[in-house]
């Protein structure tokens, strides 16, 4: 009697089963796996990393949109993707990102600090501070100089520097130097040509005998320089020279008030002579010893630049 071999059958059906999975959790069953690209989106890179997004391998930004390498600027500043020199952008003053903003004014940058350009109709800047910006002036109002230590002193009739003094220091273009000369024959003369002071037979008495503004502003006015009919020379506010005479020129300006330290400036007329001084005590010697007569204070003028 010939028995078949179940054991060869059952043998077969183990291995079958080894190899499917027997659906325990034992094998490799796709719905219960980690491991599949599939499953979790991941995406191994070129080097072996792996990546949250599927799509993705390049540099970019979390927006997707690629960075782009900052500007070549030279020697200005990078912010950003702008080339700035941060000394003069208003928009990026001193540092990226320090946008200058002034009250009633159009801003400006200046030496890495936020300054004024201009002021809006109607304002003013009156104190030159950038962080009040500028003042709203009422009708036939005007600005309040004020001054500041260390500015530096400018030609204006004003206390720049807090000094007490104003316009000093010899301001380049300032004031001009009166040289007072006099001749036998034609009298005193004061002209701003030293040379001039010492030609034909005039001996200079004072050279730089006092000073004068050069230019016009408010608080000065002309001081003439005439030509009368016998040659001599007299000086006067009046652009007619009184009419005694054709105008010359301008000897400077004087002030109309003692700005700035200004003394009086006097004037006398004796024996067809015009005689001017800023001193009293030589006005009242030329009046009690040699007979000249004391006419008017012309105005103010300085002892020195």
């Amino acid at each position: 009697m010939t028995v078949a071999p179940s054991h060869g059958i059952a043998a077969f059906a183990l291995i079958v089963c080894a190899c499917s999975g027997d659906g325990n959790g034992d094998g490799d069953d796709p719905s219960t796996s980690g491991s599949s690209s599939s499953s979790t989106g991941a995406v191994t890179t070129s080097d072996g990393s792996s990546s949250g997004e599927a799509s993705s391998g390049d540099a970019s930004s979390s927006s997707g949109i690629p960075e782009l390498p900052p500007p070549e600027c030279g020697p200005l500043s990078v912010c950003g993707q702008l080339c700035v020199d941060l000394s003069v952008d208003p928009g990026n003053c001193g540092k990226c990102g320090v946008s200058c903003v002034i009250p009633h004014a159009s801003p400006a940058c200046s030496g890495n600090a936020c300054a004024i350009a201009s002021c809006d109709p109607g304002w003013t800047d009156c104190d030159g501070d950038p962080q009040n910006g500028c003042e709203l002036l009422g009708p036939g109002e005007n600005c309040t100089p004020v001054c500041k230590q260390g500015q530096p002193e400018a030609c204006n009739l004003l206390d720049d520097n807090c000094d007490g003094q104003c316009d000093e220091g010899a301001v380049p273009g300032c004031r001009q130097p009166v040289h007072r000369a006099s001749s036998p024959t034609l009298g005193h003369f004061y002209t701003l040509d030293q040379a001039e002071a010492a030609s034909g037979d005039f001996k200079p008495e004072f050279l730089n005998y006092f000073y004068m503004h050069t230019a016009a502003q408010p608080g000065l006015v002309p001081l003439y320089r005439c030509l009368k009919g016998d040659g001599r020379r007299f000086y006067t506010t009046s652009d007619t020279c009184e009419g005694a005479g054709p105008v010359e020129g301008t000897l400077g300006y004087l002030g109309t008030e003692a700005f700035c330290g200004a003394v009086p400036l006097y004037r006398l007329y004796g024996k067809a002579d015009h005689f001017y001084t800023t001193s009293v005590e030589e006005r009242d010697n030329a009046v009690a010893m040699y007979g000249y007569l004391f006419e008017s204070q012309v105005g103010f003028v300085w002892p020195g630049p």
